[in-house]
């Protein structure tokens, strides 16, 4: 009897287990954040197609910012010297949130939100959350959006 009830405590866990990885938020993959990298770049003016301007995972052997997929973009020297770093963008990969990690900026426009809604089905803006990632990404004060 006990073993019974052992074995159907077991089962029953794993069937919670297997339920609550189903309804946990959906990841964004790889290409995805991509995407959503190069959407917040043309919102930024940057443009992709350059032949001089190329953006690039930084998540080379493990997450450049952990829970983030990061993206910099930078504008190639015609000259000898260094490139140019136009951008460093984070983006959740639970929420589809972006950030310019040098800037400290938190990007949210009409594109981008529906961008997030298809991908990961996020409703809105949640206070707690981008919170959490401020800290996570060593920022203390959301700054504002620059221009280029």
């Amino acid at each position: 009897m006990i073993v019974v009830m052992a074995v159907g405590l077991a089962t029953g866990a794993a069937s919670s287990a297997i339920a609550a990885a189903k309804s946990a938020k959906p990841h964004l993959t790889p290409h995805q954040a991509q995407q959503i990298a190069a959407l917040v770049a043309r919102h930024d003016n940057i443009d992709l197609s350059d032949s001089h301007i190329e953006m690039n995972s930084m998540d080379v052997s493990a997450d450049f910012a952990p829970g983030f997929f990061s993206f910099i973009v930078i504008r190639e020297s015609a000259t000898p010297g260094p490139d140019e770093t136009l951008r460093r963008y984070a983006i959740s990969r639970h929420t589809g949130d972006v950030w310019e990690m040098t800037l400290c900026t938190h990007y949210d426009f009409p594109e981008l939100e529906r961008m997030q809604r298809a991908l990961v089905g996020r409703a809105g803006l949640n206070v707690y959350e981008l919170s959490f990632q401020e800290k996570q990404l060593g920022c203390t004060d959301q700054k504002a959006k620059p221009a280029l």
